[in-house]
This record gives C-alpha cells, structure tokens and sequence, in this order.
C-alpha cells in the first residue's frame, strides 16, 4: 500500500493571469506602427500621402493662378491690353494650369502689335515649388502693321523660370527650336534653328533693384524669302552678352514704365554676328526715348561691311548717296591686322530718331523712304 506521508506535497496550479495594470504599456510610436502593419496599414498610408499629395498640387496651382494674374495685371497696367480664357487645371500629378487662348496687345508706342498664342501650359513640381516650367509649343500668331499676320509654328518651346529664396537669386531660362512660319506668303522660308536666353538677377544694395545679367543665344536664321532675294539667307550665328539696369526701387510703377520713364538701358559687353560675308563683334549701350524708338551707341569691329551695304543699296534698304559717303570716309579705316584673312573696319556706331550713323556718316534715315 501507498503510504500517503511519503508522496510530495502537491498544491493545486492555479491559472496565471494578470490585471490590466500588470500588462506593460504601448508607446505612442508603436500604436502608430500596430495601426499601419499589414496589408491595411499600407493601403492607409498610400490612401493618407496620396490625399497629401494631392491637397500640395492643389495648394501649388493656387499660387500659380495667383502669380499669373499679377504678370496679366502688371502688363496691364504698362498699356498692354490682355485676355484670356479661365485657366483649366493641369491634371498630371502636379501643380498646373492650361492657359487658352491668350491675346496680347501692345500699346501703340510699342507698335500695337498683338500675339495671339496658342495653348501655354504653366507647371510647377510640388515638393520644387520655386522653379515654374511654361510650356509653349505649338501654332502662335503674332499680327503687325508692317507685315500682316504671321503664323508660327514652334516645334519646341520651354521657359523655366526659378524664384528667387534668401540663397539664390532670379533667374530664367527659354528655350525655343524649330521656329518657321505658315503664312503670309512674304514670311516664306523663315526659320530658327534654334534659341536661347539666360537671365539671372544680380546681386545689388538695399532699395535698389539689382540689375539683370542676360545672354541671348541663336543658331541657324533663315531669312524670309523676301528678304533673301539681296540678303544673305542664313544669319549663322548671334551671341548677345549685356545686362540690363535703370530700374528704380518703386512699387506704384508698373515693371515697364519704371524702366522706361527713369532711363533704363540695356548694356552689350559682348556681341558677335555671323551673317557672311558680313562678320561683326561689337559692344554698346541701348535704350528707349520718350516715343519708344531705340537709341543706343556702340563700337564695332566688322568685316564685309561695304560688301553688306552694296546688297542694302541693291535691296533699295539703304540710298546710294549714303553708302558712296560710307565708302570713302570709313574706307580710310579700312585695315588687314596679322593673322586675320580679311580686312575689317572698326567704328562707333549709333542709332537715335530713326537714324543710323557709322561714326558721322548717315547710313540710314526712316523719314527718307
């Protein structure tokens, strides 16, 4: 038999459970990281930053309705007539509008011209807001007094344009290629190859408006087939290097008239064209008069330059009186230097009340056609 005194003392087990309060307790980070495991968590954090996502290009396409009236409104406000249709929203994941059927019309000093454009498609990336992309490709008119309506047709054409932050200045950047026209018939044949302008805001003192550094870049010109009958077809090659200044720290004028009524000017440290047999580089200051005609003066260094006024004087451009003058008076400057294969004459030249000068002499007048 078993003797019970010698079997161990046997306690029955009770179930282990604990109180709430004995349970350790979730951070906050890690309740966030239970609500987003698996398979729902991540359809709920798609659904969430999609839903961010979209409220930041909507918020962007707000700003960028908001900038393109203040450029309307400031082109207004210098004279420019403009209209346009409600802009449509850009629907591609990104902040964006489409602009359709905008019309610009300049004031009459300006030669009234009016650019009908196409549609101009404004962009910006929601996390670079700064940097604005504006699309114009496609068929544009552009109506003058002189020549009529001219169609053109831009097979590529991008402006980027970066707002300025306390680190990096304004600047712009456009870019055009494959230009030519459809009509009228006296526009027949002309193209850009290809062109490009650079701008970028200079560093200036407080309350002033720092000047704007630019370079302007084309390749390839083919002139209208008007024009090619006397001219030289193809202009080969422009660079412009220069910057413009004159603009005062005056909030109540319009961008334009600010420039204009305080003396603005445009100054070409570095130009160069090739448009042979006529070759020149030049440098010079340009700006407006109160008619808004051109006036400037600049010193060139030109070769084929009585080559170029004999087509002018064949064209009927320019009188042969005044290319006789030209000849014998800047013929005396008329040099080969060492290593050069072709003479060039280097003179100051000028523009003022629709005149031209080469130093004294009278190449060209308006009032004489």
């Amino acid at each position: 038999m078993l003797d019970p005194s010698k079997l161990p003392h046997l306690q029955p087990q009770q179930p282990q459970t604990e109180t709430q309060d004995d349970l350790s307790e979730e951070s906050l980070w890690e309740q966030i990281i239970n609500v987003f495991s698996g398979k729902k968590g991540v359809l709920l954090a798609s659904g969430l930053s999609l839903m961010m996502y979209i409220s930041v290009c909507f918020q962007g396409e707000r700003l960028l309705r908001s900038g393109v009236y203040d450029v309307f409104k400031e082109l207004g406000e210098d004279g420019f007539g403009v209209s346009y249709s409600a802009p449509s929203s850009y629907l591609a994941f990104k902040s964006g509008l489409n602009l359709d059927d905008v019309v610009l019309t300049a004031p009459e000093k300006m030669g009234g011209w009016e650019l009908k454009a196409g549609r101009i498609t404004v962009t910006s990336n929601p996390f670079t807001p700064r940097t604005i992309k504006i699309r114009a490709a496609g068929t544009h008119s552009l109506t003058t007094k002189i020549i009529g309506d001219i169609r053109l047709i831009v097979g590529e054409g991008e402006i980027i344009l970066r707002l300025p932050s306390k680190k990096e200045n304004l600047e712009l950047t456009a870019v055009f290629k494959n230009v030519q026209t459809a009509a009228p018939k006296s526009m027949e044949g002309f193209s850009v190859a290809d062109l490009s302008l650079t701008m970028q805001r200079e560093t200036g003192e407080e309350k002033t408006v720092p000047p704007v550094s630019f370079t302007l870049l084309s390749n390839h010109i083919r002139l209208p087939a008007y024009l090619a009958q006397h001219l030289p077809a193809d202009v080969d090659y422009v660079r412009l290097n220069g910057v413009i200044s004159g603009l005062t720290a005056d909030a109540e004028k319009p961008l334009l008239t600010n420039w204009t009524q305080t003396g603005g000017s445009t100054e070409i440290t570095q130009g160069e064209i090739i448009w042979k047999p006529f070759m020149a580089s030049f440098s010079g200051t340009f700006g407006f008069d109160n008619s808004f005609e051109m006036v400037g003066a600049s010193v060139a260094k030109v070769y084929g330059f009585f080559d170029l006024l004999d087509m002018f004087e064949k064209g009927e451009y320019v009188r042969p009186s005044h290319v006789s003058v030209a000849k014998v008076v800047l013929g005396e400057k008329l040099k080969k230097e060492p290593g050069e294969d072709q003479p060039s004459v280097t003179s100051p030249f000028s523009f003022q009340s629709g005149k031209i000068y080469a130093g004294p002499i009278l190449l060209y007048d308006k009032n004489e056609e």
